[in-house]
């Protein structure tokens, strides 16, 4: 597998297993993406999170709540798939939609924490502005 760097490799060793072989697509269905949350949207029953990117410490993390707003977790590191991941072995979520949710948003503070970019839960990020906050408050600069 020499198209992935070693890093890599060591780190994830179960991502690419050499017995994968490129196969010749035959009759794969191609289905357009599309997410319309006002229709799909459902709540968590386990309960929600709120993300935050701390800057000056070097580590981003997630905020369990229970639906009633009650905090119970604080999940915190510096890679978005481990904390994800946590979240999963630690049944604070129980549906897919919501798990993808989470990755998705984790890895926007990944990203905002390398490049010290403003991070505001369910928002683009802006690459052309880095930020001077301490830690994100979930407010646009």
């Amino acid at each position: 597998m020499p198209d992935v760097p070693k890093a890599i490799r060591e780190k994830y060793p179960h991502h690419r297993p050499e017995f994968i072989m490129k196969k010749e697509a035959k009759n794969v269905k191609q289905i357009d993406a599309s997410y319309e949350s006002e229709n799909e949207w459902c709540q968590d029953p386990v309960g929600y999170f709120v993300i935050k990117v701390f800057y000056d410490d070097g580590y981003f993390g997630a905020r369990f709540h229970e639906n009633d707003g009650t905090p119970k977790v604080d999940i915190i590191g510096t890679d978005a798939e481990e904390i994800v991941q946590t979240v999963v072995r630690e049944k604070l979520v129980s549906s897919l939609q919501h798990a993808a949710y989470l990755g998705h948003e984790l890895h926007k503070a990944e990203i905002a924490l390398a490049f010290r970019l403003n991070f505001v839960q369910d928002s683009d990020l802006d690459f052309e502005k880095k930020t001077e906050k301490k830690e994100s408050d979930n407010l646009p600069e």
